[in-house]
């Protein structure tokens, strides 16, 4: 809390010094950080003696499930004609006797902000549901077999989502969620580690051989040649642009007001004018804190969410937590969307009532 606090100070008395305060909290502490801001209150009159984190935990499966049972029922409403695939402006061909499950996968990932909004944050929250799902098996220990089943279709389900709906550092936080599942559920046991490993390897092969996967990477990507690959994402070159920028005004950023326009300026001198219709913003909290404040600020951003590694209560939550919201902070600003503060605020109030939960029982 030490941490998110000296960030946030941090960043006021930086807005002082650009005098642009006045945008800065009307424009982003208001609209989505004022959970951040409440959060050490909240848990300071210790709200938390209410609260089970277990059920907490089993409410926010359920309600990722739901909210992608929806989402894909929806989706095909419109595909099969049933809603209107005009409404909203929104047109989804419908569904003919040559379509095939890869048009619709395709289809899904071109249309996915009409279902999800912000395709990032849903993955970042779907690997979450499916930790919490492996975090309550783990602890439930033997359970009656249709439980196990059950939780493997909602798991397999969340993955499939989190694919179709081509979230790029969802499948990254998704592969390596598996990876520490993986040590978590094996580490006692290296012939069931290595088994599941090589698992892990065939699972992500098979991803990279469909024929969705190509159409969501793109050749560029494939061939992991950066100048070909800098040209294929946006992101490559927002974040060029974003470093040159961090790189003018290390100490104290540029000032939350002029993010954008120098942010313009450099996109209109790389000819890039898309960039500027789709007011492409920097795509990684680290470079938009350093943007927006200064250095010292992303870096303070980064230290808060590796301190989440040495929980004690939940390391495995607090692991896959810190890793998954680092990999999506890396592909978003993961802090000025609604939902990623929501996830954050969400989880670290989890890890902390768990552990003064754990405290008052010893």
């Amino acid at each position: 809390m030490l941490i998110l606090v000296s960030l946030f100070l941090g960043r006021i008395a930086i807005a002082i010094y650009h005098h642009d305060l006045h945008e800065l909290t009307i424009g982003l502490l208001i609209d989505t950080q004022l959970a951040l801001l409440l959060l050490p209150f909240v848990l300071l009159f210790q709200v938390n003696k209410l609260i089970e984190p277990n059920k907490v935990l089993f409410l926010y499966i359920a309600g990722c499930f739901v909210s992608s049972v929806v989402a894909v029922i929806c989706f095909y409403l419109f595909r099969f004609g049933v809603l209107n695939p005009y409404a909203h402006l929104l047109y989804i061909p419908l569904r003919d006797a040559n379509s095939s499950i890869a048009d619709d996968v395709i289809l899904f990932q071109d249309s996915i902000s009409w279902f999800f909004k912000h395709r990032a944050a849903m993955g970042a929250n779907l690997v979450m549901g499916i930790a919490c799902l492996i975090y309550f098996m783990k602890k439930a220990g033997n359970v009656k077999s249709w439980r196990w089943v059950g939780a493997c279709l909602v798991g397999v389900f969340f993955a499939c989502v989190i694919y179709v709906t081509g979230s790029r550092s969802g499948l990254i936080s998704l592969f390596s969620m598996l990876a520490i599942s993986v040590i978590y559920l094996f580490i006692s046991n290296r012939k069931r580690l290595v088994i599941a490993f090589l698992l892990i390897f065939v699972l992500f092969s098979a991803f990279l051989s469909l024929k969705t996967t190509r159409s969501l990477l793109m050749s560029e990507i494939s061939t992991l040649n950066y100048s070909k690959l800098r040209t294929a994402d946006p992101r490559f070159l927002i974040w060029e642009s974003s470093v040159e920028i961090i790189n003018e005004n290390p100490i104290a950023g540029v000032g939350y007001s002029e993010v954008y326009p120098r942010l313009f300026e450099k996109y209109n001198r790389m000819g890039l004018t898309k960039f500027i219709k789709e007011r492409f913003n920097s795509h990684n909290q680290f470079l938009q804190f350093s943007l927006e404040s200064g250095v010292w600020a992303g870096f303070l951003y980064a230290v808060f969410l590796l301190t989440l590694y040495f929980w004690k209560e939940n390391r495995y939550l607090s692991v896959s937590f810190t890793t998954v919201f680092f990999i999506y902070s890396m592909f978003e600003d993961a802090v000025i969307i609604f939902n990623g503060v929501s996830l954050l605020v969400f989880f670290i109030a989890i890890l902390y009532i768990s552990e003064k939960k754990k405290e008052i029982t010893h």
